[in-house]
């Protein structure tokens, strides 16, 4: 008989254990801690399904504050480790973890629950809507490296779905190596590679004016440290903080490397007071001293729901990234009704944890 549960600090070991034998990953006990126990605003609501001893089943939710420019807070869930074993499939295991959690997450006062998937038939029959889905950009460096890269993605790619990724990294890189001919530098003081976990709320809100009701990741300084510098899915970080002449963040681009030579960008938070061209010279700035550390192909997640994310893909556009339409499904249920609208959730990369 299968039971459900909340998981306790002892399960950890085995629950990590689950997830890497049904996924055949390699997650370590660390990640694992990090991305459910250390959390900002309170460890993860993390519901087990058992047939006895054994765990046949997880699901959890991280809690995340979100905020809006008038500063009031909502407590939600991001949906994390949805996973039932294969054997045990077509025992309504899926749905019974999420009633189970649904309670939960009532006791603790969550509003919201939200999160990424491309299972979204099975989400969309426990309540959740699928408002809209992510869009991607990149932008290529090494032509060969990247095709390499972007072709493993898929093991089921054909010969022609391959020839048309050469062609888009071929297409990418002349695309930027054009763009960046009578390029100027930009005129801000620019600090490289340092924690910045100051600020960045402000630097956020700023754009929120483009829309009232926008809502946001409460991005603290606990939750900056957390989500970036202490994050043990990353390789290297990079970060490239502009302040103004009274030392105001302005701007601010955070990317990730990794040893494939690909860069992801996590964050690129710009103040409301600049021009897109500003913008665009400060991204620019970015990319080309990453790329000039032999970064192959850099990579970004967009979304054009609202007008501040449609105007973050203007700057990348400006700046020479091709954008990619394709992506995977955002989910977003209320647990207690509130006034807030999915498709005004100022979104990035920052929303996911840092392991795609």
């Amino acid at each position: 008989m299968v039971t459900y549960r909340l998981a306790e600090e002892k399960d950890y070991i085995n629950i990590n254990n689950f997830y890497n034998k049904i996924y055949n990953s390699n997650r370590t006990i660390e990640q694992f801690y990090w991305e459910f126990h250390h959390c900002p605003y309170g460890k993860s609501i993390y519901v087990i399904a058992e047939d006895g001893q054994k765990i046949v089943g997880t699901n959890c939710v991280i809690p995340i504050q979100l905020t809006n420019q008038s500063q009031k807070t909502f407590l939600t869930g991001k949906s994390e480790d949805t996973l039932v074993d294969p054997a045990y499939r077509g025992q309504n295991i899926f749905y019974n973890i999420y009633d189970f959690l649904f309670l939960k997450c009532k006791e603790h006062g969550i509003q919201i629950i939200w999160g990424f998937t491309s299972a979204e038939k099975p989400f969309k029959k426990l309540g959740f809507s699928v408002p809209f889905r992510h869009q991607q950009s990149l932008a290529v460096n090494g032509i060969w490296k990247s095709f390499k890269y972007l072709s493993s993605l898929n093991s089921k790619n054909t010969a022609i779905q391959k020839f048309q990724i050469l062609g888009l990294c071929i297409f990418s890189k002349l695309k930027y190596e054009l763009g960046n001919i009578g390029s100027k530098k930009n005129d801000f003081k620019c600090s490289k590679n340092e924690d910045i976990i100051h600020q960045i709320d402000d630097l956020i809100k700023s754009n929120s004016q483009k829309n009232n009701n926008a809502f946001y990741i409460d991005q603290t300084p606990n939750f900056q440290n957390w989500r970036v510098y202490t994050n043990p899915n990353y390789s290297k970080i990079h970060t490239y903080g502009f302040y103004n002449s009274k030392d105001v963040l302005i701007g601010l681009i955070v990317l990730n490397t990794n040893k494939d030579s690909v860069a992801y960008i996590i964050q690129s938070s710009f103040s409301d007071v600049l021009s897109q061209k500003e913008k665009v010279s400060m991204l620019k700035h970015a990319i080309n001293d990453i790329f000039s550390m032999g970064i192959s192909i850099i990579r970004n997640w967009h979304f054009d729901t609202n007008q501040i994310n449609k105007d973050e893909i203007e700057i990348y556009k400006a700046a020479n990234f091709i954008q990619l339409k394709k992506g995977i499904g955002f989910v977003w249920k209320e647990i207690y009704p509130v006034d807030l609208n999915p498709n005004d959730f100022f979104l990035s990369r920052i929303a996911t944890q840092g392991s795609i």
